[in-house]
């Protein structure tokens, strides 16, 4: 196959994961953002998500306001009604024009994946949050919330104890953020059964079997940041299963 041919090619919405809801043209991992992801056609939604001073999740990247709501104060350090006052919008990004739009609790997916049967999250809980409430708290949290919509909520970190307690508390779906490479050859990784493994794709060896990988045998590879068609057909082709993206609109679209 041509890369001409590559480029044309639109990528399945089985293979592609919205990365943070529609970033391209939304604010990130704001109820926005995620809803015009899944009505641009994805199947599947990631986002993160950190905790208030008052220990409840919020859907949010950062410790600190000021990339996403232009305000210089910590996460940690607001309790959520406070939090959920202010706007997501990312200014140096986007300007002013999505100012509008304010932080979500984690509840807020619960009702989109309630009117969207079709979808799967993926929930991916930040390292930062465990300092502040630790894996237990973070784990009963996050548990009760998505109970709901179990079925298609997987719960993911890149902290692989976390990882663990919700595998061992018999959540549904579990997935885990790869640190490093050689770490999917570890007991650790190995232990927690992971659904879906998600990986920056620059760690990927260029000589590596995918396919000899026995981890892998049992569960999804995701790979990060995918910008265009063409890296999406190159990945695939190797033998990685589904690829994030930012662009999600335009990685679906036929020419």
């Amino acid at each position: 196959m041509s890369i001409k041919t590559l480029r044309a090619t639109p990528l399945s919405d089985e293979e592609l994961v919205a990365h943070r809801g529609f970033r391209g043209k939304y604010p990130e991992n704001t109820a926005l953002s995620i809803t015009q992801a899944i009505k641009s056609g994805a199947l599947f939604v990631e986002l993160d998500v950190q905790f208030s001073l008052d220990k409840l999740p919020i859907i949010y990247h950062d410790t600190n306001l000021a990339r996403v709501s232009g305000t210089d104060k910590d996460v940690f350090k607001c309790t959520r009604e406070e939090l959920l006052s202010y706007s997501a919008y990312e200014p140096d990004r986007l300007g002013d024009r999505f100012i509008q739009e304010k932080i979500s609790p984690l509840e807020h997916l619960v009702a989109i994946l309630e009117r969207n049967l079709e979808v799967k999250a993926f929930v991916e809980l930040k390292d930062e949050s465990i300092d502040h409430c630790g894996r237990e708290g973070i784990l009963t949290s996050v548990q009760d919330i998505l109970h709901p919509v179990a079925d298609r909520a997987v719960i993911m970190s890149s902290d692989y104890s976390l990882a663990l307690g919700a595998r061992a508390n018999g959540w549904p779906l579990v997935g885990l953020v790869l640190k490093c490479w050689d770490d999917l050859y570890s007991d650790e990784v190995k232990a927690i059964e992971p659904d879906f493994i998600y990986t920056d794709h620059h760690i990927i060896p260029l000589d590596c079997d995918l396919a000899s990988i026995e981890i892998l045998a049992d569960a999804t590879l995701v790979a990060y940041e995918v910008g265009s068609r063409e890296l999406g057909h190159v990945l695939l082709e190797r033998g990685v299963d589904m690829l994030e993206t930012f662009e999600i609109e335009d990685l679906l679209a036929i020419d």
